[in-house]
């Protein structure tokens, strides 16, 4: 199989949406609280038994299938199952043969019984590996000797943020949870901090002392990986990533030089997107405006433009004194953004896609859509036809694609598996794109 699906329990994606647990009352949060594991076995210093043989009585997925199971994965050829008997957790792994896998495959994401046909096709594989996680379980007595620890020790040991964490200073709340190896933990902090949103934990609990840590009942998604390791954990590094800047794209929009631009002050761009038409609407435009810069991106005569310039301290510090809720704020700004010259003007048309380009689109996947750059923009529509709107560098455009969607409750929840295999039947340009107005702009 090509797709990767991991599905844990319903507890484990509650633990998650609650993740950002800053403004609780103290009260709901209790210190990190002892949850007793139905087999808990400490390891030990020379290291887990893991067993690598399946047991006697588990040779195939379907002598596992009936027990409480909190996740499983399929990544490629491998199958992993986690599951309790005899209160033990285990993982079995098994490989599924290339006609298992096109079938799996060809089960209706939406069907019904898409369940009981999946378990139809994996029930009879073999069982090639069980590892026996209570194994590698810490018992509560090593909990209890991380105490005084720093969370920088944690990481060290193979601590790894799980998502889930509550940082108040004022509400006298510091706790995160954290993986390590299959199972996770709550660790509560001494020190009281308070952190924005969406935080890098990794970086929060670095300097905090730990308070006390217990298991909090649930399994890591590390349990079901793929490169999955008895005596290993997730990667601290991949999840450091996720808070790195990414880096700077650069579009290369030809720039027209001022004394041959038609758009000398901020006043000639303003008579362009005043424009009414004999209905009285206004051309598609959008701007940004920082301290220092107005930007705005616009079409005028058939042609698409951003237009640059710099606001002087003085004009900065009127526009920042109009009260946002003034009903003639949009006639104050022009009246003071009018006068200043205009500082750069860049050719947007010459990154429009041309009409050739698009009708190259025909016939390809959303997945090869997705491979040269295109986005999901501004939503999409499944009325009489099935449409994506779409973002593809600095302009927006309405993709049009061959597949009926079915009604469905959600379909945000499945857009993307929904998208990828679809084939496009034409593509047209909409405008341009929010981003051409965007003040850090870099091109």
């Amino acid at each position: 199989m090509k797709k990767l699906l991991t599905i844990l329990l319903a507890a484990l994606l509650l633990l998650s949406a609650a993740a950002c647990t800053k403004d609780q009352d103290p009260a709901e949060t209790a210190p990190a609280e002892t949850v007793q594991p139905p087999s808990q076995t400490s390891a030990s210093a020379e290291g887990p038994k893991t067993t690598e043989e399946p047991k006697a009585e588990f040779k195939t997925l379907g002598d596992i299938w009936d027990f409480e199971s909190p996740g499983y994965g399929m990544e490629g050829d491998q199958y992993a199952r986690v599951f309790l008997a005899d209160g033990v957790y285990y993982r079995a792994e098994a490989l599924i043969p290339q006609e298992v896998s096109e079938k799996l495959d060809a089960i209706d994401f939406f069907d019904e019984a898409r369940e009981q046909k999946e378990k139809a096709l994996l029930t009879d594989l073999p069982i090639l590996k069980i590892y026996n996680l209570s194994e590698v379980m810490l018992s509560q007595s090593d909990l209890n000797a991380l105490a005084g620890k720093t969370g920088q020790d944690l990481l060290d040991m193979g601590f790894v943020p799980q998502g889930s964490y509550g940082f108040n200073e004022t509400e006298k709340i510091s706790w995160a949870s954290l993986d390590k190896g299959p199972f996770t933990y709550q660790v509560d902090f001494t020190e009281y901090v308070s952190v924005d949103d969406n935080p890098n934990v990794a970086e929060v609990i670095r300097p905090l002392t730990v308070k006390a840590v217990a298991w909090d009942g649930n399994l890591s998604q590390y349990a079901t990986a793929a490169d999955f390791d008895i005596n290993g954990s997730p990667s601290l590094a991949d999840y450091e990533a996720m808070f790195e800047a990414p880096e700077r794209v650069f579009y290369p929009i030809p720039e027209i030089p001022l004394e041959d631009s038609p758009f000398k002050t901020l006043a000639d761009v303003y008579a362009v997107i005043n424009q009414t038409d004999d209905e009285g609407g206004t051309p598609a435009y959008s701007y940004g405006m920082s301290d220092a810069l107005f930007a705005a991106a616009f079409e005028a005569d058939g042609a698409c433009y951003r237009v640059e310039a710099e606001i002087p301290s003085d004009i900065s510090a009127q526009l920042d004194a109009i009260d946002f809720f003034d009903e003639k704020r949009d006639e104050k700004y022009e009246a003071l953004l009018s006068p200043l010259p205009v500082t750069r003007v860049g050719d947007l048309s010459a990154c429009r896609l041309t009409p050739a380009e698009l009708d190259a689109l025909a016939g390809k996947t959303g997945q090869e859509l997705l491979d040269m750059g295109f986005e999901y923009g501004s939503g999409y529509s499944f009325w009489e036809t099935t449409q994506f709107y779409m973002d593809h560098g600095l302009f927006s455009y309405t993709v049009y694609m061959n597949e009926k969607v079915p009604e469905m409750e959600d379909y945000d929840a499945v857009l993307d598996e929904l998208f990828r295999p679809m084939t496009v039947q034409k593509a047209e340009v909409d405008g341009i794109a929010q981003i051409a107005s965007d003040i850090d702009l870099f091109w």
